[in-house]
């Protein structure tokens, strides 16, 4: 039995991806028979506030999973050698968006002066081309160890998809930085359809509240978009390919880098919103094709991409 801690900034709203992530890899480890805790990055970010330090050193991880971003934040020091699964920052700049942030030299010399005491893994969830040209300085120039960890689902959420659902289709993500796909195919399923849900980040939901009420089941289509850049250069799979599948929706995406995953008899994928709205169309006119769809993808996501898959993959890459 491990003891795994899971840093990350408990309290941000924004980030519905986040806290997806963080809950999934906790309900992984505690149903492996792991100890699982959660420690605020906000609070150990703070001098005046020793205490979440403390309970991390009591706590004694033997895993501790965080971004690369945050080590400077944490007593490396003070810890016994403990391994660390740190979400990495490009390691070469990249301006294919805004959002994206490269690594600081503080922090590769952080990572550099802990790398012998602390066992080390940097890992991705961007696609393998994109991990080797702005990733593969971590191995190169610092040696440390490097894993592609796609985004996944949690198996411990699944959720049979239904036959007559209530709602015509779900968008659930914030808007802002795919303002551009979100117009090309959120903006018309909206006026072609009116019986939808729609949150971003102008009426947030927690996560927790979609899985309760199963809002992605009770809902006929949900439309995954991406932003231009990810289609564009291949970035990667965002989360949703892989949750609402597994929390009984029905997806459309428009990403065709999909397709290294699922095939067409799993996932619809739609890069035209002509295309969207036609494909909405048929598949609320052919529930039991649409079943029949979620079914085989979910089969597939229970096989391939699962949290117990991404840390079976980490474990042994450590």
């Amino acid at each position: 039995m491990k003891k795994v801690a899971y840093i990350y900034q408990t309290n941000n709203k924004w980030s519905y991806a986040a806290k997806t992530v963080a809950n999934g890899f906790k309900n992984a480890f505690i149903d492996r028979g792991d100890t699982f805790r959660f420690f605020d990055i906000s609070k150990l970010e703070n001098s005046f506030w020793p205490a979440e330090k403390l309970k991390l050193l009591a706590f004694s991880p033997d895993i501790i999973f965080t971004s690369v971003d945050n080590i400077p934040y944490l007593p490396l020091n003070r810890l016994k050698s403990t391994a660390l699964v740190l979400w990495g920052s490009f390691y070469s700049p990249c301006d294919y968006e805004p959002q994206i942030d490269t690594i600081l030299k503080k922090t590769k010399q952080t990572l550099n002066k802990y790398s012998s005491k602390h066992n080390i893994l940097i890992w991705s969830q961007h696609d393998e081309l994109i991990n080797e040209r702005f990733f593969s300085g971590y191995q190169k120039e610092l040696g440390l160890k490097f894993i592609q960890v796609l985004h996944c689902a949690d198996k411990t959420k699944y959720t049979k998809p239904l036959i007559a659902p209530e709602f015509d289709f779900l968008w659930v993500g914030n808007v802002g930085h795919r303002i551009t796909t979100y117009k090309s195919f959120i903006e018309p399923l909206k006026r072609e359809f009116s019986n939808y849900l729609e949150y971003t980040e102008h009426n947030m939901i927690n996560p927790e509240t979609i899985e309760t009420k199963q809002l992605y089941s009770r809902s006929f289509i949900t439309p995954n978009v991406h932003t231009e850049a990810q289609i564009k250069n291949k970035i990667l799979l965002n989360e949703r390919v892989f949750t609402s599948t597994m929390l009984g929706g029905f997806q459309i995406c428009d990403n065709l880098l999909a397709r290294k995953y699922f095939n067409e008899h799993e996932l619809v994928i739609a890069t035209k919103s002509s295309d969207f709205i036609e494909k909405t169309n048929h598949y609320i006119s052919h529930p039991n094709e649409r079943i029949e769809m979620i079914e085989k993808m979910q089969l597939s996501i229970l096989k391939n991409h699962t949290y117990f898959n991404r840390i079976d993959d980490i474990l042994a890459a450590l």
